[in-house]
C-alpha cells in the first residue's frame, strides 16, 4: 500500500511541474494572479499545488488546502522540490475550513465546484472564507452542451452557464465584478470529440518530449492565449472565470 501511495505521489507531483511548463495552465495561472488583490491568498482545491507555487515564487502570501490527503503530500513533495515552504498546502475539508479558518484577502478555487454535488453549500463555505471586502476567483468548466464521458470520468457532476453563476452569488454578500469566458479555441474540438464521436479530447501535444510540430503548435497557442485570450472576453469557452468581491 505504501508503495501504491508513494507512486500515486509521484505522478501527481509530476502533474504540478507539467502545469507550471503547460501553456494552458500557466496563462490562467496568470490570468487569476492578474485579479488577485495585495494580501493573503488561499486556494481551495489546491490538488498538487501547481497555482500555490505559481503564487509563491511571484511574491504572493498564498496557502492552498485540498481534502485529500495523498494529493497534499504530493503538493508539499512538489513545493519542497521547488525550494518552497511544505507547510503551505495543508489537508483540510472545505466544510471544516470555512468552520474554523480566519479566511483570507483573496479566495481562489480553480476546477473545484463541478466536482461536488451540493455546489451550493460549498459555494457558502467560500464565501464565508473571504474577509471583508475581499474577493472570491473561481474557474468552473462552462456549457452543459459540451458534457460528455470525459467530465463524467473524472468526478464532474455539471458544466456551468454565466447565469448558474450569477444565482449562486446572489445568495451572499458578493458584487460580481467580472464573469468571462476563457478558452475559445477549445469548444469545436471539444464539442466534436464528446459529443460527436463520443471520446476525450486527444490534448496529448501538450504534454512530454514534443516534435517540431507540437512545440510549433505550442508556442502559437501559447502566444494567442497570452496576447489574444488573455485581453479579451470571448463570446463562449471551455472555463467559465468569475471575480467577485464580498460587500
Amino acid at each position: 500500500m505504501a508503495a501504491a501511495l508513494s507512486d500515486l505521489e509521484h505522478q501527481q507531483a509530476a502533474l504540478s511541474q507539467v502545469q507550471l511548463d503547460d501553456f494552458r495552465a500557466a496563462n490562467l495561472f496568470a490570468l487569476v494572479s492578474q485579479r488577485t488583490r495585495p494580501g493573503s491568498v488561499l486556494d481551495v482545491g489546491c490538488g498538487a499545488g501547481g497555482m500555490v507555487a505559481w503564487l509563491l515564487e511571484r511574491g504572493f502570501d498564498a496557502r492552498g488546502v485540498d481534502s485529500s490527503a495523498a494529493t497534499i503530500q504530493a503538493a508539499q513533495s512538489f513545493l519542497a522540490s521547488r525550494g518552497l515552504e511544505p507547510s503551505r498546502v495543508s489537508n483540510t475539508p472545505l466544510d471544516v475550513l470555512a468552520a474554523q479558518d480566519a479566511g483570507a484577502d483573496n479566495v481562489i478555487s480553480m476546477d473545484c465546484l463541478e466536482h461536488i454535488e451540493d455546489d451550493r453549500s460549498a459555494f457558502g463555505d467560500l464565501v464565508r472564507l473571504i474577509k471583508p471586502q475581499g474577493r472570491l476567483i473561481l474557474t468552473v468548466p462552462a456549457m452543459m452542451a459540451l458534457y460528455g464521458e470525459r467530465d463524467r470520468k473524472i468526478g464532474h457532476y455539471r458544466r456551468y452557464a454565466p447565469r448558474e453563476l450569477r444565482a449562486l452569488a446572489a445568495e451572499h454578500p458578493l458584487r460580481i465584478e467580472e464573469l468571462r469566458y476563457w478558452n475559445l479555441l477549445g469548444v469545436a474540438p471539444t464539442f466534436a470529440s464528446q459529443r460527436v464521436l463520443g471520446r476525450a479530447v486527444n490534448e496529448s501535444f501538450r504534454y512530454g518530449k514534443p516534435s517540431l510540430g507540437k512545440r510549433v503548435l505550442r508556442q502559437a497557442l501559447g502566444f494567442w492565449f497570452k496576447h489574444v485570450e488573455n485581453q479579451i472576453r470571448p463570446p463562449l469557452g471551455l472555463t467559465l472565470l468569475m471575480v467577485a468581491s464580498r460587500k
